[in-house]
């Protein structure tokens, strides 16, 4: 098969696949769980045809090649036999299960395993497998984990074939992923093919380069705006970072710290309303709640989360920065951007602003949301062009070219989290299956002895430990399903339960020995991959502690009349905190001031039902004032370059 004829067959699929996500998005035309059925393999066969892909590339013989042809044939077979099957599966047949009900679910699960390996890499299809041997296995297990096994055609029909169960490979998270994270994931390809990505970091750069130190707040910012609807945060690393990374380096920040920023800025990227990354869409179908109650619940603690990243960059560019006046004028100012280049990023303002106020005032469905945004986004980007442009054929040319770029990297990012989230969903199905979700829970409480503040602890390492291994989504997954109805019995909000893990889950990314995005920093820097863990682990340290601030200070979760007291607290706190991690001091007055600043630091943020509270945060506000005002006024002798 000529390449060319493939391309051409694959890029008819991925019109088909975003196309018919947009169609379901206004007509709602069947219920997610018949849904699943035709784009669970239509998903696989995207992966599998992918020209550019790791699987069609490795597939150097052609009688590969065939093979693969074959089994995305193979998939076409499964949605016609689920299809036709499916009322009888539903209604007539449950639990008495055919020969070929087998046979198609084990190719999905098949599927589910490989697909997730080519993307992500080992982790979870291990855990999967592991998670099935243990089901299958479960008499031989001792203690806790004993139970008396699940037969393999069990197994199987509790991974795939009972698809309205709401787990295994056809179950909620599959379709979450098809659905509610698939329209976001197509909007942020669609804005990437038109070029939004370039037009955040040109912006970012003209904006602060006026600020002699705001060089490496460009990461932070254009990490921010692109991370908050890519979904990954290796991605947006690789996004942001290759170009932030080298402008850092050019003004002699040293390669470690410049990878440390752009991973933590990326890392935080999927916390940051009002498209906040995959994991939100799943939170709110676990709280049953709308996703826009999520967004709102979700700005104060991405403010604080970028505010403490902003300073602790500041403290780094006043000790490194160079600011070298040949570099600083020879950069494309605003005034000699084109007309065309200045309104490129007012589509992107405008599809904001339609999901804003049609979440926030109609209270609409996710899936109708996101189609108004990227319509809103399509129509403004034509409007702007027309009036920068006379010429309609360019315009039109090369919409369809942004268009085609867009639509192929937003199914590309739909398939690969659809993927990796029915393999999950295997994984999930074992843990309710065997009843190893309360047991694992039972068994935190028991190690914890009932003492709430190291239950968190232990279920803040669990979930970092796993966020090291797999995806942020995965990891809140994993974690929430054995964390959550322990600490609800312990009479924790759900939801500060869920926020909670989702920021830990988030840390994993630059969390050592994985952590992803500091591995893509490390080849964009060409640095140490552990220096930058180093320095990402010293500017996103205080950020593990924003997440245990949740318990203590509940209103900033839970909205009520002492949110804004809870917000100013927080935003006391973790300030100092970074002041005591990042401050390179030497000398005697390391010791005193590293334990002023995070005494005082977590005095405030743990301490809020005490009537000390108002002098610890007065105090508190005091030490951050005179020693930002030092940095600003450039008294900062005392500190010691370590790089």
């Amino acid at each position: 098969m000529k390449f060319v004829n493939l391309r051409n067959i694959y890029l008819t699929l991925v019109i088909l696949y975003v196309l018919g996500i947009m169609a379901f998005g206004i007509l709602m035309f069947e219920p997610r769980e018949e849904l699943i059925l035709l784009y669970l393999p239509f998903t696989y066969s995207l992966i599998i045809l992918n020209p550019e892909g790791k699987i069609w590339r490795r597939s150097t013989q052609k009688s590969y090649k065939f093979l693969l042809i074959g089994v995305c044939l193979l998939m076409v077979a499964t949605v016609v036999y689920f299809r036709s099957q499916y009322n009888s599966l539903l209604y007539e047949r449950l639990g008495n299960y055919s020969q070929a009900d087998y046979f198609f679910s084990i190719g999905l699960i098949v599927l589910a395993f490989l697909l997730t390996w080519a993307d992500y890499g080992g982790s979870i299809p291990i855990l999967a497998l592991i998670a099935l041997s243990y089901a299958h296995f479960g008499q031989y297990f001792p203690g806790f984990l004993y139970h008396n096994g699940i037969s393999i055609e069990r197994i199987i029909a509790i991974s795939a074939t009972e698809f309205n169960s709401g787990d295994g490979v056809l179950g909620s998270l599959p379709q979450i992923g098809i659905t509610w994270i698939a329209i976001f994931t197509i909007f942020a390809g669609l804005a990437s093919g038109f070029g939004i990505l370039e037009y955040i970091i040109k912006i970012s750069y003209n904006i602060f380069k006026k600020f002699k130190y705001g060089v490496p707040q460009i990461a932070v910012i254009s990490s921010m705006i692109f991370g908050m609807f890519s979904g990954s945060g290796a991605a947006n690393v690789a996004g942001t970072g290759s170009f932030t990374i080298p402008l850092m380096k050019r003004y002699r920040m040293p390669p470690a710290i410049a990878g440390a920023i752009e991973s933590v800025a990326s890392s935080g990227g999927q916390v940051m309303p009002p498209i906040m990354g995959a994991a939100a869409f799943v939170m709110a179908s676990y709280l049953g709640k709308y996703y826009w109650q999520i967004v709102v619940v979700g700005f104060l603690p991405a403010f604080i989360f970028y505010a403490s990243v902003a300073l602790a960059v500041y403290i780094y560019s006043r000790q490194f920065l160079e600011i070298r006046a040949e570099i600083a004028t020879e950069e494309l100012s605003m005034s000699q951007m084109a007309k065309r280049e200045k309104i490129q990023g007012l589509p992107l303002l405008v599809a904001i602003l339609m999901l804003i106020i049609i979440m926030s005032v109609y209270w609409v469905d996710v899936m109708i949301a996101g189609l108004a945004m990227i319509l809103a986004f399509l129509i403004t980007w034509i409007i702007t062009q027309v009036l920068a442009s006379p010429n309609k054929i360019e315009i039109m040319e090369r919409f369809i070219s942004n268009f085609l770029r867009g639509a192929k990297e937003g199914a590309e990012t739909t398939a690969s989290i659809t993927t990796m989230m029915a393999c999950i969903g295997i994984i999930v199905a074992v843990l309710v299956q065997t009843g190893l979700a309360q047991k694992l829970s039972f068994t935190i409480v028991d190690v914890a002895g009932g003492n709430k503040v190291f239950l968190i602890l232990l279920a803040s390492g669990l979930c970092i430990l796993f966020g090291m291994a797999v995806s942020t989504v995965a990891a809140y997954i994993l974690t929430v399903t054995l964390v959550a109805p322990v600490l609800a019995n312990m009479g924790v909000s759900p939801l500060i339960t869920h926020f909670s893990v989702f920021y830990f889950a988030m840390m994993g990314l630059i969390t050592p020995p994985v952590a992803p995005c500091c591995a893509v920093a490390s080849g964009i820097a060409k640095e140490s991959f552990l220096k930058i863990c180093w320095y990402s682990l010293k500017i996103g340290g205080p950020l593990f502690i924003l997440p245990l601030s949740f318990f203590s200070q509940d209103a900033l979760i839970m909205h009520g009349p002492q949110t804004l007291s809870a917000f100013f607290t927080v935003a006391i706190g973790m300030p100092a905190i970074v002041l005591g991690i990042n401050l390179g001091y030497s000398g005697l007055k390391s010791v005193g001031k590293r334990i002023i600043y995070l005494g005082t630091g977590f005095f405030t943020l743990f301490y809020a039902k005490y009537h000390w509270l108002f002098f610890g945060m007065a105090l508190c506000a005091l030490f951050i004032f005179v020693e930002i005002y030092c940095l600003y006024k450039g008294k900062y002798d005392y500190i010691k370059k370590v790089v």
